[in-house]
Formats: structure tokens, sequence, C-alpha cells
């Protein structure tokens, strides 16, 4: 599809520390800096202003998958389950690292182009 274009969207995945004297006693917080998010697949034909909107959705998602518990059973779905995400007309199927903290895009096809997309995700699901 185009030119291959990759990029790195670095929303950080460094842990920020605060030491808090409340009630008299130290603490320290930690805050976990959500996903990065990277594009692993050639994007070319992708508007710009979509690559925009696409990293500001992941961004969201990934600050949300932040606040998911380690044990959740959660994790166990999402890497039995193919994810997707619509913006703008395009489908864009990404995977989640957690022990990287990435959110990774793994391929992109128009959405007059997914159900092809869906069925092949729902083939490969399947063979395990």
């Amino acid at each position: 599809m185009g030119t291959r274009k990759r990029a790195v969207d670095s929303v950080g995945c460094s842990i920020l520390h605060c030491e808090c004297g409340a009630l008299g006693a130290r603490s320290s917080l930690v805050w976990h800096v959500p996903y990065r998010v990277q594009l692993r697949c050639a994007v070319g034909s992708v508007p710009a202003a979509t690559l925009g909107r696409l990293r500001v959705r992941l961004r969201e998602i990934g600050h949300t998958l932040s606040a998911v518990s380690p044990s959740s059973a959660f994790w166990t779905s999402m890497t039995e389950s193919p994810l997707f995400v619509d913006v703008e007309g395009w489908r864009f199927k990404y995977a989640i690292d957690r022990k990287s903290q990435v959110l990774s895009v793994l391929e992109v096809s128009r959405v007059s182009d997914a159900p092809a997309a869906y069925e092949r995700a729902k083939a490969d699901r399947n063979r395990y």
C-alpha cells in the first residue's frame, strides 16, 4: 500500500516518582506513563490527518490499559483476539505488548477491504 513508512510515537514508557509527606509519613507514589504507539506496517496511502487521529485514539486506549490490573482476565482475552480500530474509513489491526508497553499497528486497510481482513484474522485465530 504505497511507500513504506514507519514511525514511533513515544507517549512514554517511563515511570514518574513523587515523594509525598502527607499525614507526616514519607511515601512514594508511582505513576506509569501510558503505552507508546508504533506503526509497523506501510501507511503511505493513509492521510496524515487520519494517522494523527489514530495516534490520539491509541493513546486513549493506552491510558485505559494502564489502569487495568495486571491480574485481570482482560489480558488473556487481549492476547487471544485480534484488535481493530476504525478511523475515518480506515481499519487498523493492532497488538498490545504489555511488557514493553507498546501498541503496535500491524495492518491497515480501507473499510471497504475490511471484511476480507476480518476473515483472514478470524481464520488465523481458528488455527490455534
